[in-house]
């Protein structure tokens, strides 16, 4: 049996596009030919048109005919949370936000929340109501136009909740982590240092599932290093610019003789060109995860748990400006 197309009753929304998303991305083995069905609308099917009868002819009905993928007659589920079922995917930790998202836009007419008139004109269901009026009885290209993004988003969640939690784990068990917790004006801060070129890896352990890492160090197999902190803990990195900048033009044979508000400003000093602080940010960038251009750092990864301890130290801002 090769399926070549879809049958949905109506102009295909949130909860009929992830559920055809499913399909397509996990359901190739058990519907060979899934993948490039095409996708037909039909709002009525005869009663010789059985779901057995349409599958020998290559054809899934979707919310037709009471079939098992037609959630009409099935209390409190969506189309999504039926082939997911069916898929045996439904478990999956990166399907948990997407799954939530159809059920709520579905069963509850609450795709978006926010009052925010932009919110509400560019959120995804509204973006998806556009869709339809704007491409009427073409339902292939509003699920061609809306896939990328779920793909995007699962992608994404699948690095979060299981790619990234695994390379954490390797990264620990090969000591290419350190954690500790320093104290700066009666605030604890909750820093990790790890080695690692993945480029969702900082968001990750700043985030509540990996971690919720106040300050993140982030070394990169090209000797960049880069420091990223947690927007909701507004920690000040004003010392950590100096300290940093002081302890790069030491090792670059150079005596700083400026005074502790240069050290301490915002962007490039010229005396320590590595480093750009970040306002919008709140970083110390040492070039980005992409440093074209810019020197890595003469700073060793083991030294910046002593940089930092001694940065946001009682004194150190006090001596600075002695």
């Amino acid at each position: 049996m090769f399926y070549k197309k879809i049958i949905i009753p109506t102009q295909p929304h949130p909860d009929t596009i992830v559920a055809i998303f499913l399909l397509k991305k996990f359901g190739e083995e058990k519907f060979p030919g899934i993948k490039e069905a095409q996708i037909e609308i039909k709002s009525v099917i005869t009663q010789k048109e059985t779901e057995e009868n349409l599958a020998k002819q290559g054809i899934l009905i979707l919310d037709l005919g009471g079939g098992k993928f037609d959630h009409h007659n099935k209390k409190n589920q969506t189309l999504s949370d039926l082939v997911a079922d069916d898929l045996e995917i439904k478990d999956d930790p990166a399907l948990t936000k997407l799954l939530q998202y159809a059920r709520r836009d579905d069963i509850f007419g609450k795709g978006i929340i926010s009052t925010d008139l932009l919110d509400r004109a560019f959120g995804l269901s509204a973006l998806i109501a556009n869709l339809n009026k704007s491409l009427i009885g073409n339902p292939n290209r509003v699920v061609d136009i809306i896939l990328p993004i779920l793909t995007a988003h699962y992608n994404e969640e699948e690095r979060r909740t299981k790619l990234l939690p695994r390379e954490l784990e390797k990264k620990i068990k090969s000591e290419e982590v350190l954690i500790f917790e320093i104290k700066s004006d009666e605030k604890k801060i909750k820093i990790i240092m790890i080695k690692s070129d993945n480029p969702s890896m900082a968001g990750y352990l700043k985030s509540q599932i990996g971690g919720k890492f106040d300050i993140v160090v982030q070394c990169l197999s090209s000797g960049h290093i880069n420091i990223l902190t947690r927007p909701t803990k507004r920690i000040n990195l004003k010392g950590l610019a100096a300290a940093i900048r002081l302890k790069e033009a030491e090792f670059s044979g150079i005596n700083l003789e400026i005074n502790a508000n240069e050290l301490m400003k915002y962007g490039r000093l010229n005396e320590a060109p590595q480093w750009y602080y970040d306002p919008a940010t709140n970083s110390l960038l040492n070039g980005g995860l992409n440093p074209q251009g810019i020197e890595s750092t003469k700073i060793k990864w083991e030294d910046f748990s002593n940089i930092l301890k001694i940065a946001f130290s009682k004194n150190f801002l006090e001596k600075l400006f002695h």
